[in-house]
């Protein structure tokens, strides 16, 4: 059975932004691309939706042997089984059935099953909840060469606590779980960069060394800025301190980015699996308080 497949598509995400143009991600409403899309998707699957024509007896058993009413309820659901006969004769092939008009039944609820059945996306879909290749930050640097693209496109502190803010307010302003929780991840992938553009940008430029060097120097410090620990350890040599400022919601990242909607979110606090499978939790207060704490403290070293 043919399902939705995302590269017979092309699809343009919508950019999520803020006042000043800080790109928190893309987004996209699956919905609207339904809508945009449907006689497209209708003949992608092939669905054979006969509205207001008389078929005959074989076009009805072609008409009902479709795999969405084969495997799924629809065809009682919609009534399809009880179709008007308006013709008849002494042969079976001299049959007519009177297939109903679009306008009689609620061929869009119908229309969204059949795309339900066939895997089409629905409702809005935000950063980390779509595939990788719809991901705004995804396609913006290779894992690779981070180190080159902080160096290249530095996140300031000021604009980070900006961030911070804004999104506090959008938390507070929304109803919808996922949305809240999508902000989150997004402000907790921003710290992140804040860290990891901290680090970039302090490191010594080195000059006169062969290009077969500065790879190697190059590799060394993308792979340091990949996981945490090694960022924490790099930041220490960079600044001669004995702690980095704490991230204590590391784990609340990576639980959020690996399964976003496994998490419970309520108004005062955020509920998640760690690493071991612990039930752990995380009062957005708390959380807020210490991400503008994040930032002091990393203003408060570079400065010394």
């Amino acid at each position: 059975m043919k399902k939705f497949n995302l590269e017979d598509w092309d699809i343009e995400p919508e950019l999520d932004v803020n006042k000043d143009d800080f790109v928190y991600g893309n987004y996209v409403e699956w919905d609207r691309f339904r809508d945009e899309n449907e006689e497209n998707l209708i003949d992608y699957f092939e669905i054979y939706l006969p509205w207001s024509k008389k078929l005959n007896i074989s076009e009805y058993i072609e008409f009902i042997r479709q795999d969405f009413f084969i495997k799924t309820d629809l065809l009682d659901k919609y009534e399809f089984n009880k179709l008007l006969i308006c013709k008849q004769g002494t042969n079976v092939s001299n049959l007519q059935i009177q297939f109903i008009d679009q306008g009689d039944i609620d061929s869009s609820s119908l229309i969204s099953d059949i795309f339900d059945y066939y895997g089409v996306p629905t409702g809005t879909e935000y950063e980390q909840e779509l595939p990788e290749e719809l991901q705004y930050w995804y396609n913006q640097f290779d894992e690779d060469y981070e180190y080159e693209y902080y160096k290249s496109h530095p996140l300031k502190i000021n604009d980070y606590k900006q961030t911070v803010s804004e999104i506090q307010i959008k938390i507070g302003k929304n109803e919808d779980e996922l949305v809240k929780k999508s902000l989150i991840l997004a402000l907790l992938i921003v710290s992140e960069s804040l860290f990891k553009s901290i680090i970039s940008n302090s490191l010594p430029e080195e000059k006169n060394i062969s290009d077969f060097s500065k790879k190697i120097i190059d590799d060394y410090i993308n792979q340091k800025l990949k996981k945490d620990n090694s960022r924490r350890e790099l930041f220490k040599i960079i600044f001669s301190v004995d702690t980095a400022p704490k991230q204590n919601w590391i784990e609340l990242r990576n639980s959020l980015a690996h399964d976003i909607k496994a998490s419970e979110l309520t108004e005062d606090e955020i509920k998640y699996s760690d690493s071991k499978g612990n039930i752990c939790s995380y009062e957005i207060e708390e959380l807020f308080k210490e991400l503008f704490q994040f930032a002091e403290e990393l203003e408060d070293i570079i400065n010394k």
